[in-house]
């Protein structure tokens, strides 16, 4: 079942020699390739804003998807995504089974989560970030086989967003785009 898949992923990815073989070891267990897929990409975002999430910074609702078909959902809702959904449904139980330690870990593998830690590298460390400012863009979220072609217009329509938000439109004084962190996540 996917929560069996994402309490698999979570409970075993901080002690997890690399995420391929992370991946291959829940294949060879019986998961579903493309729930595997989606617990990789989209419930790992539920575990970084559980971290973050009581920080003030501002998460987008909805994710980019880069389909296998070379369509481009520009606005997906994270709450639509059973993979978000039961991850979040799922926190307390993965809490309780992992260390502080680990379970920080967990939370920080995925793009957000990187481009919040960037963000505090990029101010400096021992100055005083209000995170409060740091507005995030959506994720680019590609499906399994999807063409890079249909990633970078995926990544497009995330600098579109940044070029009409950045500086004048937008409230935030700071802002994250994943073009790299979004790009990790191709096979």
């Amino acid at each position: 079942s996917l929560d069996d898949a994402i309490y698999f992923f979570a409970t075993r990815y901080p002690t997890s020699t690399s995420v391929a073989s992370l991946k291959s070891e829940m294949i060879r267990k019986g998961f579903d390739t493309m729930q595997v897929h989606e617990v990789f990409t989209i419930s790992s975002i539920a575990f970084g804003r559980v971290l973050f999430g009581d920080l003030g910074i501002r998460f987008p609702k909805v994710v980019i998807r880069a389909r296998d078909d070379g369509t481009i959902e520009p606005e997906v809702s994270l709450m639509s995504i059973p993979a978000y959904t039961r991850a979040l449904a799922l926190i307390d139980r993965i809490q309780t089974a992992l260390s502080r330690h680990a379970f920080r870990l967990l939370c920080m593998y995925n793009a957000e989560a990187k481009a919040i830690v960037k963000a505090v590298k990029a101010v400096g460390q021992g100055r005083d970030l209000d995170l409060t400012e740091i507005c995030l863009y959506p994720v680019v979220v590609p499906d399994l086989h999807v063409k890079q072609e249909t990633v970078q217009r995926a990544l497009d329509v995330v600098e579109r967003l940044r070029r009409l938000h950045w500086p004048t439109g937008s409230s935030c004084r700071r802002t994250w785009s994943f073009k790299a962190a979004s790009q990790q996540h191709v096979s």
